[in-house]
């Protein structure tokens, strides 16, 4: 009998020894390109799963604090995985609860509900609550990413340098250096932002031990900084290595959609804006497949995927006075789209009203460069000029290189009376990427040439 644990314990030894010479030989065969990692496939009818199974403990033990929290993680995966605004309510309540009955240590639930708030765009008060664990002293390193992710959605983009200074340590792991890369780019600095993400990607790629759907989310982050600076074809490689890992990658589809507008190819536009439409119903998306109908001369098709923009962000007033009211089914993601609505709106010149209160709408939610950039190109679209140049002063005031931005100020100023400034925007934007879309960039092209001095070569 006494022998029975000694061979357990040879066993287990032999088994963990195993397992560490399979990780490293896995992880140094990729890093040498021998034999790529395998990661472990992800199925998407597995969050049902988890969701029943937490759903039915709950049921059982509805004083868990852990079963709670569990079952809030489990709707947060599904409102990721489709951008589903009902399960990050529901993902909040559960993690609401899990608090309620368990403050002290429950550190999993006070960053679900934080991530939940987030999930629904509703920015302060997921800084809030991240205020709060600090404040009681129940926060961990997960928690400083997300009030760092909360300070950079609301535009306090010196707050959250000055936690990144603080607190180093939380900013190591590849998720938390994302976060990082994202403000270098806000900053003015792509291409650092570009080296932490190429850095990163690679990494987590050795990583045999993480699932598909969340390598693929790092290709995805990457691909779309790659396409900022112009690098389509790299990034276009970069956001189908993410289908392949996680072919329900709704961001990647659309990400294809928007590097296919770009380069003018109409066709693709249409089928990978179709196919992520299918999965995450998205405004901006929606946009780009009208687009892509109008620039192939089909203005029936145009329309009735810009219906379908109005549709998603609730119903428009019939009095022009500038509401639009959230409805149920169609308008399921309430004011989370007033950003996209406002865009589209004056992008196409349509319900500048209703642009409007939906570009006031996101400005109050989060004060961010983008909130003052979508106020700039609606108010320039109603033409109050002045508030528009205001707007737009702050939006270029960090030095993002983003060309749209650029492009925007271009019109402003130039259609302002301010033709030196305004050229030079135009220019700017066409240097980051002369392609940078497949509406606008055309439409900075023509400007310039239309302004040229006499004589002067194209």
């Amino acid at each position: 009998m006494k022998k029975l644990p000694i061979a357990l314990f040879s066993v287990a030894t032999i088994v963990t020894g195993w397992i560490a010479f399979a990780g490293w030989y896995g992880s140094k065969a990729y890093a040498v390109g021998r034999v790529p990692v395998v990661h472990l496939p992800f199925d998407s009818s597995s969050i049902d799963l988890q969701i029943r199974n937490n759903e039915r403990a709950v049921k059982q033990d509805p004083k868990s604090a852990l079963g709670l929290s569990l079952l809030s993680s489990a709707y947060l995966d599904r409102s990721r995985e489709s951008d589903d605004t009902v399960t990050a309510v529901n993902a909040e309540i559960a993690a609401r609860r899990s608090l309620e009955i368990r403050k002290l240590g429950n550190i999993g639930a006070r960053n679900k509900l934080v991530q939940s708030l987030l999930q629904q765009h509703r920015f302060k008060d997921a800084l809030k609550e991240c205020q709060i664990a600090e404040n009681i002293g129940v926060f961990s390193d997960d928690t400083t990413v997300l009030k760092a992710e909360c300070l950079i959605e609301l535009g306090q983009y010196d707050d959250a340098k000055k936690l990144f200074a603080r607190t180093p340590r939380a900013f190591k792991d590849g998720s938390a250096k994302s976060v990082v890369a994202r403000l270098l780019d806000i900053e003015g600095k792509p291409l650092e932002a570009l080296a932490i993400l190429r850095s990163i990607t690679a990494e987590v790629e050795m990583n045999g031990g993480m699932p598909s759907n969340a390598v693929a989310w790092f290709h995805t982050r990457l691909a779309m900084q790659l396409a900022k600076l112009g690098h389509h074809p790299e990034s276009k490689a970069e956001y189908l290595r993410a289908l392949k890992l996680y072919p329900r990658d709704y961001k990647a589809m659309a990400g294809l959609a928007k590097i296919a507008s770009q380069d003018g190819h109409w066709r693709e536009v249409i089928e990978w804006g179709i196919q992520s439409d299918k999965i995450a119903q998205m405004a901006d998306v929606r946009a780009l497949v009208g687009d892509a109908y109008a620039m192939l001369g089909d203005p029936t098709n145009a329309e009735a995927q810009y219906a379908g923009v109005a549709s998603l962000v609730g119903r428009p007033s019939g009095m022009n006075d500038g509401l639009h009211e959230v409805t149920t089914g169609a308008g399921l993601h309430g004011h989370r789209l007033d950003r996209q609505y406002a865009i589209f709106c004056a992008d196409h010149d349509r319900d500048l009203a209703g642009a409007y209160a939906a570009a006031i709408r996101d400005f109050e939610a989060r004060k961010d460069i983008y909130a003052y950039d979508t106020l700039a190109w609606v108010c320039y679209k109603k033409g109050d000029r002045d508030e528009a140049i205001k707007a737009i002063r702050i939006a270029l005031g960090r030095g993002t290189r983003d060309p749209m931005l650029w492009f925007h100020a271009g019109e402003i100023f130039l259609n302002s009376g301010d033709r030196k400034h305004g050229i030079n925007c135009l220019r700017k934007s066409l240097e980051i990427d002369p392609h940078f879309d497949g509406v606008a960039a055309g439409m900075a092209i023509r400007e310039l040439n239309e302004r040229k001095p006499a004589g002067t070569q194209s």
